[in-house]
């Protein structure tokens, strides 16, 4: 099968600034011309990108910059190297304030703290609470169906940490999922990402020692009776009800002698 050519400029449109999809050594060159005072050449580009770590010669600079133009995102300007065009300069703006919103979404969600816990589970309450009513508002006969079969898979699996926590984090994207919001989506694929499953651990240890780890099930029945019945504001009562129990858990081990030792319990838990 031959291989499918990389779209030219021309086949990627602009939108809103956005740069065409560029491999990750593209990028890099796009924000060296963009932050240099004037043009810039294959030999000062390629030892700026190896002073940063990539190990890449001049030749192979230059073939990017090549790939660069075909986009219509850097021009060549005489001998001294390469500019960028304006829609460059507009795709090389939006790719930094991209990199700049994911250095800060990175931040926000490294937990590392009790309050840090406390706050991302108010978020969850806000977040999932909206998504409740709306999946109780959309929801099909299967997708009811597909909750209760989440419901059983949750029961059977309890006497297996691991596998009951996956479960669980599946059926709050179920329900996202069956919301059909783009926005709500997003904001729910933060707050359940998969890299903060270690945080579930920590959870299922603080609500272990509250003897409520199996208390998620039943809340998660009742959470599927309300979409069930197409009842959006009971679907949102019961999300918030399960969310506020484990936000009153954290808060009261945050309070006790117990929070000294949640550092090595995060630590051990990221380990494992």
């Amino acid at each position: 099968m031959a291989r499918r050519a990389r779209p030219s400029a021309s086949d990627v449109p602009a939108v809103n600034g956005a740069a065409p999809e560029l491999n990750p050594e593209e990028e890099r060159l796009l924000g060296i011309v963009w932050r240099a005072d004037g043009p810039v050449g294959a030999r000062l580009a390629g030892r700026q990108l190896r002073e940063s770590g990539l190990e890449i010669s001049e030749a192979t600079v230059s073939r990017i910059f090549k790939r660069l133009d075909d986009f219509g995102l850097t021009m060549p300007s005489g001998r001294k190297g390469r500019t960028l065009t304006e829609h460059g300069r507009r795709c090389a703006e939006a790719m930094s304030a991209r990199q700049r919103h994911e250095e800060e979404f990175a931040r926000a969600f490294d937990i590392r703290t009790v309050e840090q816990l406390l706050d991302l589970l108010h978020a969850r309450r806000g977040v999932e609470r909206e998504i409740a009513g709306r999946a109780a508002a959309k929801a099909t006969d299967d997708d009811v169906a597909g909750l209760e079969e989440i419901l059983r898979r949750h029961e059977m699996s309890l006497d297996d940490d691991e596998q009951a926590r996956q479960v669980g984090m599946n059926f709050h994207r179920t329900i996202a999922r069956i919301a059909g919001s783009d926005l709500l989506g997003a904001l729910a694929g933060a707050v359940l990402n998969e890299s903060l499953l270690p945080l579930e651990k920590v959870l299922d240890v603080i609500t272990g020692g509250h003897g409520t780890v199996s208390q998620s099930v039943p809340e998660h029945v009742e959470i599927v009776a309300a979409i069930r019945r197409r009842d959006p504001a009971a679907a949102e009562e019961a999300m918030a009800r399960h969310l506020t129990r484990l936000i009153d858990e954290v808060t009261d081990f945050s309070r006790s002698d117990q929070v000294r030792i949640f550092d090595r319990l995060l630590m051990f838990t990221r380990q494992s």
